[in-house]
């Protein structure tokens, strides 16, 4: 796995990452189970992978809840964790301070981390 500089102040992550969107749940294609899905993030890791993508909406949370669950137990400092926020379910934006921290309380919450990286 190559590895580099993701911020000045970063570990160094991979070069591959894992997006949760695949992790979520049955949205027109054919879902992932939890199980599954844990296992997978468990595998990218041991594979090397350390940088994860998601976004509070892959799955109507479930991407982030999955990923969250993946992680649990591995050391925080050996993993990056990226997020996004304004975008809503129904397809629109909401870029206001309180919309963006309540997402921001809630992707925490679902992942089980006291913070996010990016």
């Amino acid at each position: 796995m190559n590895y580099r500089k993701y911020t000045q102040d970063s570990i160094n992550v991979s070069e591959i990452g894992l997006g949760a969107w695949q992790l979520g749940v049955n949205s027109g294609w054919k879902g992932m189970t939890q199980q599954g899905a844990i296992a997978m993030v468990r595998h990218a890791f041991d594979a090397g992978v350390n940088f994860y993508d998601t976004a509070p909406n892959y799955g109507h949370g479930t991407g982030e809840t999955r990923l969250g669950k993946g992680l649990k137990g591995i050391d925080r400092d050996k993993f990056v964790v990226n997020t996004k926020f304004g975008h809503t379910d129904k397809g629109d934006t909401n870029f206001d301070v309180n919309y963006i921290r309540t997402s921001l309380e809630g992707s925490l919450k679902r992942l089980q981390m006291d913070y996010v990286d990016s």
